[in-house]
């Protein structure tokens, strides 16, 4: 099911001439990474994610996805098919962890008829988003006082002057009630789920205990600390790289062409998962960003990293980096 899924959503940004970049496959029906797909067209960049059920959630899935598009400057699109009691309802946003989840019928609507919900779910049903001002001129146009309207609604003069006013939104019900009275569907405000703002305060968060460092990777945070560089570590398999590197300043002015990087990493000779090199590079080229990839230093480099043009950095040469510019140059030379 998931896969069918996921194979018409490509299908739609595909026939709406979107860039797209896969991280699924037929064999691996379930992706364990925190996107499925990369999405991009002219100034649009999303990063897009389906979830069987959106009262189940992997809260470090979750955290990653808030922590790449922050990095990216892109935007979330959360796919659920269903919560803990039923399917998804079509023309309805799910708000979870303060982002947006949508069904796949709405994602549907809004990129073949660019037509966007207006009903947002929440604790005890659905409210709606009004255009007061528009709400408040149809009503004078056809001379019915708040009295006679908030009677109709059965709400008191003041809700209706709290619609008006956007201080307050109605439920699904009234919303309808208050259409059907007004006859213009425009007073209902479509909520531009591609462009959902939500905080992130990478200053007091310490994304290191995301997962447990092992000794190797707890020596590379130190080395780049030491350096004056940012890492953000992700957990294991949930993105084809290992951590972030980002400079101090980096979330005051995220105007950096040369960061974010992105770099896998291996600490003994073990066996290269080659997809996962393969996503690494595909997933770097697609941002236009620096990838990259750091060994130990008895490390054997296999021919792979050649064949997808992917920068090895042993440690050791990390550990002769005095400064920020210095690293720059080391990345450019390999």
């Amino acid at each position: 099911m998931i896969y069918n899924i996921l194979h018409d959503i490509e299908s739609i940004f595909k026939k709406q001439n979107f860039e797209l970049l896969t991280f699924h496959h037929a064999e691996n029906k379930k992706s364990k990474f925190c996107f499925d797909f990369l999405v991009k067209k002219s100034n649009l960049f999303y990063l897009v994610k389906v979830f069987p059920n959106i009262d189940n959630l992997n809260e470090s899935v979750i955290e990653n996805i808030k922590v790449l598009c922050q990095l990216l400057n892109c935007k979330p699109i959360l796919i659920g098919i269903k919560n803990r009691y039923h399917n998804l309802e079509d023309n309805t946003i799910y708000i979870r962890d303060d982002l947006p989840f949508i069904s796949v019928k709405t994602l549907f609507k809004i990129l073949n008829d660019d037509i966007y919900p207006y009903y947002l779910s929440r604790k005890g049903g659905k409210v709606v988003f009004l255009n007061g001002d528009l709400m408040k001129t149809l009503r004078e146009q056809k001379n019915i006082s708040r009295r006679k309207l908030s009677e109709k609604l059965g709400v008191t003069k003041r809700t209706l002057c709290s619609y008006e006013n956007e201080n307050l939104r109605p439920s699904q019900e009234i919303a309808e009630e208050l259409l059907d009275t007004l006859q213009e569907k425009t007073i209902f405000k479509k909520i531009n789920v591609f462009e959902w703002h939500f905080e992130l305060d990478f200053e007091n968060k310490d994304f290191i205990k995301t997962r447990e460092l092992t000794d190797f990777e707890s020596h590379l945070q130190e080395i780049f600390k030491d350096i004056g560089i940012t890492t953000i570590w992700y957990k294991r398999g949930q993105v084809p790289f290992e951590f972030s590197i980002c400079s101090k300043d980096f979330f005051l002015k995220s105007d950096s062409e040369f960061y974010p990087l992105f770099s896998g990493l291996s600490q003994e000779n073990a066996k290269i998962n080659k997809l996962n090199l393969e996503y690494l590079r595909s997933f770097a080229n697609m941002v236009h960003k620096n990838a990259l990839f750091i060994v130990n230093n008895d490390f054997k480099i296999p021919s792979i990293f050649k064949r997808v043009k992917l920068p090895v950095i042993k440690v050791k040469n990390l550990e002769q980096v005095d400064n920020e510019e210095d690293f720059k140059e080391i990345v450019h030379e390999n």
